[in-house]
């Protein structure tokens, strides 16, 4: 969970700490889950008060009404969930549609695009939001002091920032992360 741009520092300032060095493999874990976690509850606050302040909209302009999101602790209570409430009813659809000479085709076509799209954000996301895992960051930690003091900027903040105890992750997952996965993935 770590953003991007950390890690192409981290990764820049480790080349030019090893540019000389030949000897061995130094493995450099650019995480926050020992420094600065985000739990789960923070990243689902973040969506809630996302997609509340900024409901999607139906294609005539008008804003969804949104109810409270479910959130699951395993990826099969998901699927059997999305399958009961949205697959087994879309297929009804299309059975009825079969029957009917193909009149419902196009809007069976359409929420199975959706519900595709959907199943491929879950499947995305998964093993992410369901990692129970954390990472040790003590490479990193030594990475971050041999820095040269020379390179910090008047703040105190180095230019190749990727101290992950920086990252604000309610303003993160809020104002960067879930605006960008919309902007990208849809």
């Amino acid at each position: 969970q770590i953003p991007g741009d950390m890690v192409v520092n981290a990764m820049m300032v480790a080349m030019a700490a090893h540019s000389e060095d030949q000897k061995g493999q130094i493995i450099y874990n650019v995480t926050s889950s020992v420094s600065n976690p985000a739990p789960s509850a923070l990243v689902i606050d973040a969506m809630h008060r996302y997609f509340f302040e900024n409901p999607p909209c139906k294609g005539n302009g008008e804003r969804v009404r949104l109810k409270k999101m479910r959130f699951f602790s395993t990826l099969t209570q998901l699927r059997l969930y999305m399958a009961i409430k949205y697959k087994l009813p879309l297929e009804m659809l299309r059975l009825v549609s079969i029957a009917l000479c193909g009149i419902f085709s196009e809007c069976y076509n359409e929420l199975n695009g959706k519900y595709s799209f959907a199943m491929q954000m879950i499947e995305l996301y998964a093993p992410y939001t369901l990692f129970k895992g954390c990472f040790e960051d003590t490479n990193l930690v030594k990475l971050r002091t041999t820095m040269n003091k020379d390179d910090q900027i008047n703040n105190g903040a180095y230019y190749f920032d990727f101290d992950p105890k920086s990252i604000n992750w309610a303003d993160y997952f809020y104002g960067v992360h879930i605006p960008g996965v919309i902007k990208y993935c849809t």
